[in-house]
This record gives structure tokens, sequence and C-alpha cells, in this order.
């Protein structure tokens, strides 16, 4: 069971959070189909097998997060904002949902879809989707192919699509298959960040550390370029809390040593809502208390500003 611990002077609690991973899935399958098929090359699937930090999902409940099911528990939660990542496993490149939630409630999401980088119609979408739903970025997924690269990102295609989003201030939201530690997709991340230093990259779920205590935590072994390439972000999630407690790794423990090695304003909280099983509410308690040992100051940035600051365009303020 999750401790609740004491209310203190750097208490957390009273934060309101940015969720910087919620997907939204509606029950409407006439309006809003549900996918069928294999992902389209590029938005891969993250591969069969156990997910990390399945045995402390097992018995929690895995709830359909509709969007009028989520705002309820995000009032309930101290969540006032979110960005809505959109679930390809349910839509693929249809972004029907996550952008008709986000136009209904324009003051408590920011949409990200999901593109094909590599469609040279992509970086013109782009554009539009900016300009008509104030999208915050693009979100692509995938593994590497026989060479260690990765073409789905960064292929001569796929890089003007990376430049669409530096024209026009967006974040680029990168998952990398398989659901482990890979030294080739963090560096493929450190290209691309060089190569696009407007563009705030965020690696899904801390980029997949490995699973260590003290006293590397698993982020050890990360490029060192990383510590010092500001316009990378590190997504902190409930599979990473927990991926930790499966370990019995004391998350209080890792957040403290991810923001001593990368900075506060460098990590962002997101709830992995409508993939994670588990209530909205113990996700939101569970990542307050595993920053209970920050400064206030570190806290509102883990927990809110840094989120903010990237899927918050200065052009089009929530």
């Amino acid at each position: 069971m999750l401790a609740v611990a004491p209310a203190t002077a750097a208490s957390p609690s009273e934060i309101k959070l940015f969720d910087g991973h919620l997907h939204l899935v509606s029950e409407d399958l006439q309006r809003y189909p549900r996918a069928s098929g294999p992902p389209p090359d590029g938005a891969a699937p993250f591969g069969s097998g156990p997910a990390p930090g399945s045995s402390i999902e097992a018995g929690k409940p895995r709830l359909k997060s509709t969007v009028e099911q989520v705002l309820g528990w995000m009032d309930e939660a101290g969540v006032d904002t979110a960005a809505a990542i959109q679930r390809v496993s349910s839509y693929s490149l249809d972004n029907s949902y996550v952008l008709d939630s986000a136009a209904a409630h324009p003051d408590r999401f920011r949409p990200v879809v999901v593109l094909d980088a590599r469609d040279a119609a992509t970086p013109g979408r782009i554009g539009e989707l900016t300009k008509t739903h104030k999208i915050a970025g693009l979100r692509l997924t995938g593994g590497k192919d026989a060479s260690g690269r990765y073409p789905w990102m960064e292929s001569a295609e796929a890089l003007k699509t990376w430049a669409a989003l530096d024209a026009d201030g967006l974040a680029m939201d990168l998952g990398f298959a398989p659901q482990i530690f890979s030294l080739e997709a963090l560096e493929a991340s450190l290209r691309m960040a060089q190569m696009f230093p407007r563009v705030n990259i965020v690696l899904d779920h801390m980029g997949r550390p490995k699973t260590e205590g003290a006293p590397g935590y698993g982020v050890a072994d990360f490029p060192a370029a990383l510590s010092s390439q500001r316009n990378v972000f590190f997504k902190l999630t409930t599979e990473n809390l927990y991926v930790l407690e499966e370990a019995n790794i004391p998350a209080i423990a890792f957040v403290r040593h991810i923001v001593d090695r990368f900075g506060a304003g460098r990590i962002l909280w997101g709830s992995n809502m409508g993939t994670s099983a588990g209530t909205y509410a113990e996700m939101a308690q569970r990542v307050r208390l595993a920053t209970a040992s920050l400064t206030v100051a570190e806290q509102r940035l883990v927990l809110r500003e840094t989120g903010r600051s990237v899927f918050m365009r200065a052009a089009h303020p929530m």
C-alpha cells in the first residue's frame, strides 16, 4: 500500500500539478473508432512481454480515460492542466479525439499529436495544427533498424519535420522500443538535440534508465553530454515509479539523484493515465511523495513549471 507521509513545510501537497503524459480514450466508437491493423512505420508499439513495473500494477484497476472522467479526476487530484498525448495503440495517426478534447477544454489540455515524420505532408500539417488547434508538439515512438539508427526519427525526410517543429517552437516527445535502457536511443536523442537546439525534446519514462539503486540510480550510463544539453527534458512517469517500487528502490532517493544530475528545470511529471493501471489520485499522490525530499522550488519545477514551460508555447499560453 502507498504510504502517506505527514505534511511538512516543504510538502508538495498544495502545488497544482501539470500532467505531462495523459492519454485520452473515447468510449464513442462510432465517432472515434479504434485503429485496426499494424501501426504505421515510425509509430511502433513497445513490444510484447511483461511491461516494466507490471507486478506493482497487478490488481490495480485499469480505468477508462474519457475526457469527461479525466477532468473530474484532475480536479480531485489537484491537477489543473495537462499535455494530452495521442495514444497510438488506440488511434494510430488519427488525432481526432485528442484534438477535439483539447479544443473543448482549451484551459485544461494542450494536445501532442502523432504523425509520420517521414511523410512529406507532415511539416505542413504541423503548421496547420499549430494555428488551428494550438498543438504542443509531436510524439514519435519506435525502435532501431539493423544499423542501430532510427530512420523514423533521423532520416533526411524526418529532419524536415524537425525543422517544422523548430520553426513553430514546438516540443518533440520521444518514446523508444523495446522498454529497456538503450544507449543508442539516448545517443540518437542527443544528436537530434544538438542539431535542433530550439526544439525541446522530452524523453518518455526518463529515457528508460536501468533499474539500479545507489549510487548511480540507472542514469550513470547516460551520455555525459545529456547533463548539459539544455533542450533535453526527462519525463518522470507512473511507470518509472512502479519500476522503482517493484525493485525496492526508494523513489524519493531516485528523484533526489536525477534532480542533482539534470536539474529540476529539466524533469517533469507525467501520469501515464490511459496506459498505466491505478487511480489518478494515487498517481498524483505517488509523485508528490516521491518529490518530498526536494526543496519547495524544486518541487514546483518537477510537479508543474517544467512541464508547462515545455508544452506551453509563448505564442498561445494557457
